[in-house]
Formats: C-alpha cells, sequence, structure tokens
C-alpha cells in the first residue's frame, strides 16, 4: 500500500471519517463514505490503515471494523456493530415498517412489528421514550388501493410457519380465471408484496415448476408434516424476471423490447421510480421523453400504460401498439353505446 507525508488536509478528512462513522447508527458502506468524503476508496483504505495503527489498543478489535453484506463492504466504529441497545433509529425503522405494512393491519405480522416497537421503547430513558411515543404519527402511507387481510390472519401465521419451518401446506386454491377451487399440496418458498397484495411463490408437490398464489385466494390453509427442501438455484427475482410485475406465463418465452413515449409533464413521475429492472429512459427532446424495457408478457403492462391516457403512447413493437388500440376502442366502445 502507499505511503504519503501526512498533510493538514489529510488529518481534516481523517477526522471527518471519524465523525461520519460516529454519528451513524449503523455499518456505513464504503461507497457511501467515499461519495461524501470527496475521496477514492484507495484513499479511504490508506485512512483507515492510518487509524488503526494509531489508535487501536493491543488488546481490542481495530479502531474501524469492516464488515461485508452480500458483497458490499462496510465500516464502522470499534463495536459500533454489535450494539443491542435499544436506539431512536431502530423505534423510528419500525414505525416505517408499520406504514409501509398497511395492508397487514390486524394481522400477525404487524402485532409482532408493534410488539418489538414496544419492546424497544421501554428500554429507552424516560425522556427519549416520551419524544417517540408518538413516532406512529410521524410517517404514514395512504395504502391507496391496498388490499384487506385482517380476515385471513389464521392463513397467514400457517404460511409463515410453513416457510419458516419448510412445511408442506394443504390449500385449496380459487382460480379465478378458471372460476373453480383445486385442492393442492405445496411448499411455500417466498411471500411476496407486490402493489400491496400478498403472493406466495411455492412448488405444487409433484411439479418442478414454480407457481404464484393470490393469498387472498388460498382456502382452508393447513400445515401437513410433511417438510421440504428450497432447490439450491431457486431464486426469488428470477420467478418475475421479465414481467411487468409479477404475472408470468407457463413455460420459456422469448423476450421483447418495449419502447413508450411519455409527454415531458410526466418526467419527474416516471424516472424517479423502479418499473422495471431492464428500465432506460431518454433525455426530454421536444417535449417528450422515451422508456424502454425488455419484457416476457404484456399482461400487467397494458393496464399501466393505459393509466397515462394521451400521455402515454407505445412506439414498439407494432403488434403492441395494435393491442392498446383495441383495448382502447373497446373502453371508448362501451362510452359510446351508454351515449346512444
Amino acid at each position: 500500500m502507499e505511503h504519503k507525508k501526512p498533510t493538514y488536509t489529510t488529518a481534516l478528512r481523517m477526522a471527518q471519517l471519524v465523525a461520519l462513522l460516529a454519528r451513524s447508527w449503523r455499518p456505513v458502506p464504503l461507497e457511501e463514505i467515499t461519495g461524501i468524503l470527496g475521496i477514492s476508496a484507495r484513499t479511504a483504505q490508506r485512512y483507515r490503515k492510518a487509524l488503526n495503527d494509531g489508535l487501536s489498543a493491543s488488546s481490542e478489535k481495530q479502531f474501524l471494523e469492516v464488515m461485508r453484506t452480500d458483497g458490499i463492504e462496510k465500516w464502522s466504529l470499534a463495536g459500533q456493530s454489535e450494539q443491542t441497545a435499544p436506539t431512536a433509529f431502530r423505534v423510528i425503522s419500525l414505525a416505517v415498517a408499520k406504514a409501509i405494512l398497511k395492508s397487514l393491519e390486524g394481522t400477525v405480522i404487524t402485532e409482532n412489528v408493534a410488539a418489538v416497537q414496544q419492546t424497544l421503547l421501554q428500554g429507552l430513558q424516560p425522556s427519549k421514550r416520551r419524544e417517540l411515543e408518538d413516532a406512529d404519527k410521524k410517517f404514514r402511507y395512504s395504502g391507496f388501493g391496498r388490499k384487506n387481510y385482517a380476515g385471513q390472519d389464521i392463513a397467514l401465521t400457517k404460511i409463515l410457519r410453513g416457510l419458516l419451518h419448510q412445511r408442506m401446506l394443504k390449500v385449496r386454491y380459487y382460480a379465478q380465471w378458471k372460476e373453480k377451487e383445486k385442492e393442492h399440496i405445496l411448499a411455500p418458498y417466498t411471500l411476496l408484496l407486490h402493489d400491496d397484495a400478498l403472493y406466495l411463490i411455492g412448488a405444487i408437490k409433484g411439479k418442478k415448476q414454480v407457481t404464484t398464489f393470490a393469498v387472498e385466494r388460498l382456502r382452508d390453509v393447513a400445515l401437513t408434516g410433511e417438510t421440504f427442501r428450497v432447490p439450491a438455484d431457486y431464486c426469488p427475482d428470477a420467478v418475475i424476471d421479465g414481467s411487468f410485475g409479477i404475472y408470468q406465463k407457463p413455460g420459456s418465452q422469448e423476450r421483447f423490447t418495449v419502447k413508450i413515449e411519455f409527454s415531458e409533464t410526466l418526467h419527474d413521475y416516471i424516472t424517479t421510480r423502479l418499473w422495471h429492472p431492464t428500465q432506460r429512459f431518454s433525455a426530454v427532446k421536444k417535449g417528450s421523453f422515451t422508456m424502454q424495457a425488455s419484457l416476457t408478457n404484456t399482461r400487467e403492462f397494458i393496464p399501466w400504460v393505459l393509466q397515462y391516457g394521451s400521455d402515454a403512447k407505445v412506439l414498439e413493437p407494432a403488434w403492441l401498439r395494435e393491442e392498446v388500440c383495441k383495448e382502447l376502442n373497446k373502453a371508448l366502445g362501451r362510452y359510446a353505446a351508454e351515449s346512444a
């Protein structure tokens, strides 16, 4: 590693590094550190070595500790990552979690989040506890269009046990498009929250293909005595890869690129949100901009485009333009019929 003569600027940056970590309530990613201090990763590593060489006691851990989570390098002060005392940030984080999980009010999930929050509050000093007693009022989520799972708490409890202990579930599932119920024995792999609705991803016994079930359409959920193992190559993200949302047609599917033109007025709204992992945006030009994405089906994509009315226009592929036009003509036909 390179050695450079310390300077006033170096000392100042090292002090800023220590102050940054001291103020943080969690280990800080190295990328975030370099961005805030305006230094390279190599320079940051040099600072860490100098601080550890000069401030680490022989009987203790290094002054600046390094940990890696999912391949991301994070730094913290000695012992900071091991702190277990209740903190205001943990209480606030749980308040945010409760707000986001509005759909799950009245279920075992939010009840347990609330219980943990109360436990943390009780461990705080009285003055700090008074500050945070109204933490839930400081964070709100509208839950516009959300589903309500309060009446399915028993089913959710069994699903959670199946996920935790890897036990098969016996269910009756109402297939909406077939308008009938069918009994299944399935292995629950992942509980997915999408668009304020819960879905259970799992495999039906005897089948390798992974299937997605809408939780509100699961009937008579029961745990069986049979256990299962999640396949080593299973990846939740791969289940919905290529879909615009979560819907997937069975079997392998070819990808195609969609291109949509939006009015400039929607630029901030569209470009600041994650709609699909492959999304790409163009710069605004002559009052509009474009979005591209690589998909495998359009079941959820077409309704998404239609909601923007005249501010959105499908450019490619041609067959998708025709499908959108058909949907618009159907809608217009319904209004025209009522007006006649």
